[in-house]
């Protein structure tokens, strides 16, 4: 399978070499009992992300309910590239959740709104419904923002694009202060466009316009 098959929302054709020469992206380092790691695409990580995304409440939002062996090749494929890295989350010593640190300015998100280089976006899959709904996630959420921005100075905009469907992560991220930037449509989906930024300075501008829609209510905490 070829490399745009494995990462469809992957872009470097026509892009400024400032973007195409953005590091890979840093890993979170979280407090206990929070710990986040690298996946082995070569170990157990594919089928457990494959079990978790086949899961209803992520099937039908994340819509990667692929076996196995298509995991283990889409892991491989990230970590051959500097866009994007895959990571597990664990809590307690349990893995719960699947995540993705990556460039906007080499995805399709990119294309939506005028990423800078070193913009970075997280995409979260919580593979345990039963962590949610506690506070859990939003704390960890928190986390991971002050863990990127303290690791990467030049970064001043942390991206998150779920499908609009997705009530639950937007009205989380709606609480932990991520500002709605509306509704879009990239290749295959439609997205729901979130930022943190580190001053309103650093807000980004949509390249389109963009679906109004309300705020959503905050979640049950």
């Amino acid at each position: 399978m070829d490399s745009h098959k494995l990462l469809p929302r992957h872009r470097t054709e026509g892009l400024p070499p400032e973007v195409l020469a953005a590091p890979a992206p840093p890993v979170p380092q979280l407090p206990d009992p929070f710990r986040v790691r690298v996946v082995d695409p070569d170990g157990d990580d594919p089928a457990l992300v494959a079990t978790w995304m086949n899961r209803p409440h992520l099937a039908a939002t994340w819509e990667r309910a692929w076996p196995t062996e298509q995991w283990h090749a889409h892991l491989r494929a990230q970590l051959a590239t500097e866009y994007s890295r895959p990571l597990i989350a664990a809590y307690d010593g349990v893995d719960v959740a699947y995540v993705e640190v990556y460039r906007p300015a080499q995805d399709i998100v990119g294309a939506v709104y005028q990423a800078w280089p070193n913009d970075l976006g997280v995409h979260v899959a919580v593979g345990d419904p039963q962590m949610t709904g506690r506070g859990l996630v939003s704390r960890a959420m928190n986390n991971v923002v002050r863990s990127l921005f303290f690791a990467e100075p030049d970064c001043h905009r942390i991206m998150y694009d779920p499908d609009h469907r997705n009530r639950p992560v937007r009205a989380l991220l709606e609480s932990a202060g991520a500002v709605g930037l509306g509704l879009h449509d990239v290749p295959g989906r439609r997205i729901a466009l979130y930022a943190t930024v580190r001053s309103a300075e650093h807000m980004p501008r949509l390249r389109s316009a963009a679906t109004a829609e309300p705020a959503l209510p905050r979640p049950d905490r």
